[in-house]
């Protein structure tokens, strides 16, 4: 008779081991409960990174996706550059000039008048424009006379008028009893524009994804955004959506900060928006340095510009991290104690200087230095490009503002964050719209169970005097 199956017994049911359990067998019974940290760890920190822009020029709503605004083409006073030498004009004789192609408006109109008093800039020699020929656009020619008979009207140290001398423009004086009028000098204004872009982030996850219980349950920095929450309970969905979140916020400071208009009509999108580098490498100016040497001669040299640019007293130094170590060590090198001063501070206010952590003061200004960690890829991607766009690179920039030159009554910060303000639906804050949708979410648009969340903003950047603001880089 056969015996009752047991073959679905496992066998032996027990061993003998010398000396008793070890661990080695407890783990091969697969009876070691996980230790594990239930915290999410933030393996390189926290990458949401504050939207300086914003913040530090606020945010300004307008209508339109294209916003505009009109700036003073050029300095209050006026030179012109001499086009060809003149040699060896006689003390007191008149000589025939010319200027160059870029003191030319269009081709018929320049800033020549007859009765204007010029000064030659190296020589500080004096004379009077007495005619002018405009027959020949874009070729005038004008005749000047020294005042003094015993000076003749060159260039210093030498018995021509150079070309390229500078010449400088006085103005209607010494015109004597009973003067008539002189023509006007008409002050011209620029107009620049720039456009509001759409700027887009999606998170979308499925309901068992979202209901899915994962081995940590706290630890990510950030939030997700508001009216943007899960409709799930799972912490790695939750963490999906929270990153989410943060790339759009620094995908939208990298599109104001770096980005630029966009018009390949082979592209399905918008015209974009000139970012804030771009629109300082248009208008603004530029300052060279040898990566490894930024010293005290070169801020004297970057004063200088200033001074030229009519900019604010206050600034911000965006630096990034390079170009923070060579600023930090040419002023050491300089300084080497830390915070001095030069000259006495109760005799000569101007002679000082002061260093500390994160300012300076020199030449009558202030720079606020910040080192912005995203113009480094290396920071901002783990990668490490052979050639970075933005190493030993920095902006100053200005903290003032600027008034509209077609009106007085309109002052504009010199950067400032532009936007137009989302449809409704959803909930909207600070200029951005967030909205869920699908079968699987908070707000059920349909039968398919996945929770989808948008996010969408409309912004662009306004630079007003753009001049005011230096770009740092290496020559």
């Amino acid at each position: 008779m056969a015996g009752i199956p047991t073959s679905n017994i496992l066998q032996p049911g027990a061993i003998s081991l010398s000396g008793g359990v070890n661990q080695q067998l407890i783990s091969d019974l697969q009876l070691l409960t996980p230790q594990y940290y239930d915290k999410y760890v933030e393996k390189y920190g926290s990458e949401e990174f504050f939207m300086w822009l914003a913040t530090y020029g606020g945010m300004e709503e307008v209508k339109n996706q294209n916003f505009f605004w009109f700036e003073s083409r050029g300095k209050l006073m006026v030179a012109v550059t001499n086009l060809n030498q003149v040699s060896s004009p006689a003390a007191g004789a008149t000589v025939t000039l010319s200027i160059s192609s870029a003191d030319y408006y269009t081709s018929t109109e320049t800033p020549l008048r007859v009765g204007e008093t010029v000064r030659i800039a190296s020589s500080n020699i004096e004379g009077v424009i007495l005619t002018l020929d405009t027959t020949t656009p874009g070729a005038f020619t004008f005749t000047v006379a020294p005042k003094q008979t015993t000076q003749a009207f060159v260039s210093a140290g030498s018995v021509n008028l150079a070309a390229g001398e500078i010449l400088i423009f006085g103005g209607n004086t010494d015109v004597g009893e009973a003067s008539s009028q002189i023509n006007p000098l008409v002050h011209l204004d620029v107009k620049y524009n720039n456009n509001v872009t759409q700027m887009r982030e999606s998170w979308a996850a499925t309901d068992l994804a979202e209901m899915t219980e994962v081995f940590y349950n706290s630890g990510v920095s950030g939030s997700e955004m508001a009216g943007g929450n899960q409709a799930g309970t799972s912490y790695f969905t939750y963490k999906g959506l929270v990153k989410s979140n943060q790339r759009f916020l620094n995908n939208i400071e990298q599109k104001l900060m770096r980005g630029d208009v966009q018009n390949n009509t082979n592209i399905n999108g918008s015209l974009g928006t000139q970012g804030f580098i771009s629109q300082v490498t248009a208008r603004g100016e530029t300052v060279g340095y040898t990566p490894g040497v930024l010293d005290i001669a070169k801020l004297h040299e970057i004063t200088r510009i200033m001074d030229v640019n009519g900019c604010a007293k206050d600034n911000l130094w965006l630096q990034d991290v390079y170009q923070r170590q060579n600023f930090s060590d040419g002023i050491f090198k300089e300084f080497p104690a830390g915070a001095w001063v030069w000259g006495k501070n109760e005799n000569s206010e101007e002679a000082r200087i002061n260093y500390g952590v994160q300012s300076i003061q020199i030449d009558g200004y202030k720079f606020d230095v910040k080192k912005y960690k995203q113009f480094n890829t290396e920071t901002y991607t783990g990668k490490t490009p052979t050639n970075d766009a933005f190493r030993d690179f920095g902006i100053i920039c200005p903290m003032g503002t600027a008034r509209d030159a077609k009106d007085a009554t309109k002052v504009y910060k010199n950067i400032t964050v532009m936007y137009q303000q989302p449809p409704m639906g959803g909930t909207v804050g600070n200029g951005i719209r967030v909205w869920q949708w699908g079968g699987g979410s908070k707000n059920p648009t349909d039968g398919t169970m996945r929770d989808h969340v948008e996010m969408i903003t409309y912004r662009g950047i306004r630079v007003a005097a753009a001049n005011q603001f230096i770009q740092v880089q290496s020559a």
